[in-house]
């Protein structure tokens, strides 16, 4: 048997007038640490009427409230009814491409040939030679 494993804090009660103290303050003495949160469910839940957005509808074809909702619930179902392939390996696609590549190779080249035509033009001994 491990005697670490059976290690534990016990921390240790205030003295006297730290208690009055805190009494007095209204500290709260209880650890909250792994209480529930009140509004954990409520946090989650769907919006209510009144903060779902407004449909507009400008044209004959475009859709209203009523065939938005139930395109809404046909994506909802759909969502629902596809499950994730666990048996197949996840790929993902690499960030880089071809296009800009060339024109970080593009702009490298051009910085490379400014610089060089820029080097014989600064001369300071030409000012001490003038005086």
């Amino acid at each position: 048997m491990n005697r670490k494993r059976n290690v534990s804090f016990i921390r240790p009660d205030d003295p006297e007038f730290l208690k009055v103290l805190k009494k007095q303050a209204g500290y709260d003495v209880k650890n909250h640490k792994f209480d529930e949160l009140q509004n954990a469910e409520e946090d989650f839940v769907n919006d209510e009427e009144s903060e779902k957005p407004q449909v507009v509808v400008l044209n004959k074809g475009d859709l209203t409230a009523e065939e938005a909702e139930v395109e809404q619930k046909k994506i909802d179902n759909a969502e629902s009814e596809i499950k994730a392939d666990l048996t197949r390996r996840v790929i993902f696609k690499s960030k880089s491409s071809t296009q800009p590549q060339t024109t970080k190779r593009k702009k490298k080249e051009s910085f490379t040939k400014d610089s060089k035509k820029i080097r014989p033009l600064l001369s300071f001994n030409d000012e001490d030679e003038d005086d």
